[in-house]
């Protein structure tokens, strides 16, 4: 019965898998061309992560090339994995038909089908989770303390799922203790990175960059239960939107009411601890973003699937999943950044960023020759493309704006690639003293 599950989530996973990498993504596909040195010396020491995401996709692309599908095939693969997991687990602590039933409830999720089709490491993160769970439940201790090990090494957030171990089996706190000794020695040799990393973390505070990495918020708290039931979807009409998140909100949080607590310790403390140490360490490190708690997401599928007592909670569960997983897929507006058709439309003119603004996305797309700053652009330039993503953050001011238009250049049209916007300008008279 798991493999008609399995085989849907797989088929779910690799609808639209071929839409433009966005600019994360883009990131992670320029890392897979970097040298092994240029990535430990001169990309890592300035990222958020841990090297583990990146090594094993810089392997996959070596063999499988650097397409969109291909950069994103490996997370397809650890979606796959954790429902299978999440079977496994279910089955454990309760009977087959729980597994059976979360494994389907994970699989036709929204969120968790997003980011099985994201080349970024929380497919991975939720996968090794999951599989600590799973070694945790049936006390295979070396590969708990292997997994938690490769966890660590994958994305620092997850780490917060071992105090959830500690509380649920306090009785075996040696040998967790005893679990940490890879991930401790691993860290002892990724210590000197990990500090430039958090030094660069913090230095962002107090800037408009902090509001993107994920302050302690009122929005960003409600944000994880209504992203975790309707995934990435949003309405243009916030009323109606905020009326249905209400709605399902309310119907989700009655079905985990009937997932009892004495059934469910280790769900409840999977699901509740590592969100309640984000929220108290974004006080200081801003990390509250319901994406990096996709690791809590089957946890949260388990409860349900053991608080759904009626035929009718399971079809509507399925049918609120399966609406959203299918607006998402289908609908090109909920798709991801559109930088590919962006590079097409840019054509071959020249495009002038913010200063210390990303470039990846158009860079992958082959258009690292174009970018200039304003101080670069010449008489023979008549038209140029000025980037207005997130200007914002890296420019507030509106400092290169105001330049290119001191410049004697006149703006004729706005394009809007699915969130990436482009300014295209025209010169119209001479640069003026």
């Amino acid at each position: 019965m798991i493999f008609p599950v399995l085989f849907l989530s797989f088929i779910l996973r690799i609808i639209s898998l071929n839409q433009s990498l966005w600019l994360d993504e883009a990131t992670s596909a320029i890392v897979t061309k970097m040298s092994w040195m240029d990535m430990f010396v001169k990309f890592l020491p300035n990222d958020f992560h841990p090297p583990l995401y990146y090594i094993l996709l810089k392997l996959w692309s070596f063999l499988f090339g650097y397409s969109e599908i291909s950069l994103r095939l490996p997370s397809v693969v650890f979606g796959v994995a954790t429902v299978y997991l999440v079977y496994l687990i279910g089955k454990r602590i309760a009977n087959k038909n729980i597994g059976i039933l979360a494994s389907l409830f994970l699989a036709t999720s929204g969120l968790h089908v997003y980011y099985s089709q994201e080349a970024r490491m929380y497919s991975l993160a939720t996968f090794l989770v999951s599989s600590c769970v799973y070694f945790f439940l049936t006390k295979k201790w070396f590969l708990f303390s292997l997994f938690l090990m490769l966890v660590g090494m994958t994305d620092y957030v997850s780490l917060f799922i071992f105090p959830a171990f500690l509380i649920a089996r306090f009785k075996d706190w040696k040998k967790m203790l005893l679990s940490l000794i890879p991930l401790l020695t691993t860290f002892i040799f990724w210590l000197p990175i990990f500090i430039k990393q958090l030094a660069g973390g913090l230095s962002v505070e107090g800037s408009n960059w902090w509001n993107i990495l994920g302050p302690l918020t009122f929005k960003n708290v409600v944000l994880i239960p209504v992203k975790f039931i309707l995934g990435r979807i949003s309405l243009d009409n916030k009323i109606l939107y905020l009326l249905i998140a209400v709605i399902v909100c309310l119907f989700f949080g009655y079905i985990l009411y009937k997932a009892t607590y004495k059934k469910s310790k280790l769900l409840w403390i999977w699901l509740i601890t590592p969100i309640f140490l984000i929220i108290l360490i974004s006080f200081k490190i801003p990390s509250l973003s319901y994406f990096r708690l996709l690791f809590c997401l089957p946890a949260f599928y388990l409860l349900i699937a053991q608080g759904v007592n009626k035929k009718i909670l399971i079809i509507l569960v399925l049918l609120i999943n399966v609406s959203s997983s299918a607006m998402y897929l289908l609908n090109p507006k909920f798709h991801r950044e559109d930088w590919r058709s962006a590079a097409v439309a840019l054509d071959g003119e020249k495009i002038v960023f913010p200063s210390s603004s990303q470039k990846e996305a158009l860079i992958y797309y082959g258009k690292e020759n174009q970018i200039v700053s304003t101080d670069n652009l010449n008489a023979a330039d008549k038209e140029v493309w000025l980037s207005r993503y997130v200007w914002e953050i890296f420019d507030p001011s509106d400092t290169v704006r105001k330049n290119l238009e001191n410049l004697g250049y006149n703006k004729t049209s706005e394009n809007n690639f699915n969130g990436v916007v482009f300014w295209k300008y025209r010169k119209i008279y001479a640069y003026r003293n």
